[in-house]
């Protein structure tokens, strides 16, 4: 077991070593190369004097540790608590961002050095544990390196792709509302109560990142019906109602492409299925209707009616908390109705929302 631990403290001191200079030396080729093959040759020298006999005894049988082997890893620990402060001073830009995981290992590896100092059977408790603490300290480095240098590039790129996709889906919805200006600003206002409501009914962050891409594209299909109907000034009938009836079904193929997280596309599609069955396009029923989709059709209707059309003006918010509420339950899910309910008897308004 000498041999071994010959070996273990040479490299050990080699390490600390090779960590304190890269904290000490500027970062330039040349001093890099330097000290590259100034630690190999040391290390080459150690281990021919291991070989040869000539390195001081580190173990005896039955014995356990020499007060040399013991003086060395406190050598160690000097210098890796020299590293430490050290890290602690310096102000790389390669350095920082590692900072935290190298002060861990660090700490680590130095309560590793301790018990190394202890031991007197290599396959005693002490020498198990002070690799344990070496291992623990490797992998923080590596969950360092990890993080640095896989997942927050990786976050960066999603947040890029995230922040395109916010910005074709605000095109897109902008290119309904030239093809329909009676409606300009609807499906931002829809996303606006539809999200309060679903706060208020303590939907999850996924459900309601949903709700609120759903909301805003919604209408989308009605690029597709012609502008003559959009905005007719008088009541539609029964031909171009179901020219209309056509958009949530549009508005799926249209988007049906991208690949949203959640049921995005579901949602949109059903906003204007109802509860009895009388909705459309499949004349689902209750249970067969996402949640999403029926806070999506309880804001849609609401704002439709508070806001003006080719063929009425808006009507108030009485009249608007009339229709849902004689409708909960039968068109509208009641926990829906009850939700909004209240967030206009609480003083909600479209216009303290704006932007």
């Amino acid at each position: 077991a000498n041999q071994p631990t010959q070996f273990w403290i040479l490299g050990r001191v080699l390490e600390s070593s090779g960590l304190a200079l890269a904290l000490v030396l500027p970062k330039k080729r040349n001093l890099n190369i330097a000290y590259f093959v100034g630690l190999m040759i040391a290390g080459a020298l150690g281990t021919t004097a291991i070989a040869f006999g000539y390195f001081p005894c580190c173990f005896i049988p039955g014995t356990g540790l020499t007060s040399f082997k013991i003086l060395m890893e406190y050598v160690v620990l000097a210098i890796i608590v020299l590293s430490i402060y050290l890290l602690f001073k310096s102000d790389s830009p390669d350095i920082l961002p590692y900072r935290k995981y190298y002060f861990l290992a660090l700490i680590l590896t130095a309560a590793g050095e301790l018990v190394f100092t202890t031991y007197t059977d290599v396959y005693g408790f002490s020498n198990m544990l002070g690799h344990i603490f070496r291992l623990i300290s490797y992998f923080v480095i590596l969950q360092g390196i990890v993080y640095r240098s896989i997942r927050e590039p990786i976050d960066s790129l999603y947040n890029r792709i995230s922040k395109t996709q916010e910005e074709l889906i605000a095109i897109m919805s902008e290119t309904t509302e030239i093809k329909d200006p009676y409606t300009a600003g609807h499906q931002k206002r829809v996303a606006i109560l539809a999200d309060e409501i679903a706060r208020k009914m303590h939907l999850s962050r996924d459900d309601r990142n949903v709700l609120s891409l759903a909301s805003r594209l919604h209408d989308i299909g009605k690029l597709f019906i012609p502008t003559d109907i959009l905005t007719k000034a008088m009541p539609l009938n029964e031909q171009e109602r179901d020219f209309i009836e056509l958009h949530p079904g549009k508005s799926y193929d249209l988007l049906k492409g991208i690949p949203f997280e959640g049921p995005v596309l579901d949602t949109i599609l059903q906003h204007h299925e109802r509860l009895d069955g009388s909705g459309y396009p499949k004349g689902l029923t209750d249970k067969e209707i996402l949640l999403t989709s029926k806070i999506l059709a309880v804001a849609d209707v609401v704002e439709a009616m508070l806001s003006d059309r080719p063929h009425r003006r808006a009507r108030d918010v009485e009249e608007a908390m009339e229709e849902i509420s004689s409708n909960s339950g039968k068109l509208y899910d009641s926990l829906v109705v009850k939700s909004c309910l209240e967030l206009f008897q609480g003083g909600f308004s479209f216009e303290a929302h704006k932007e």
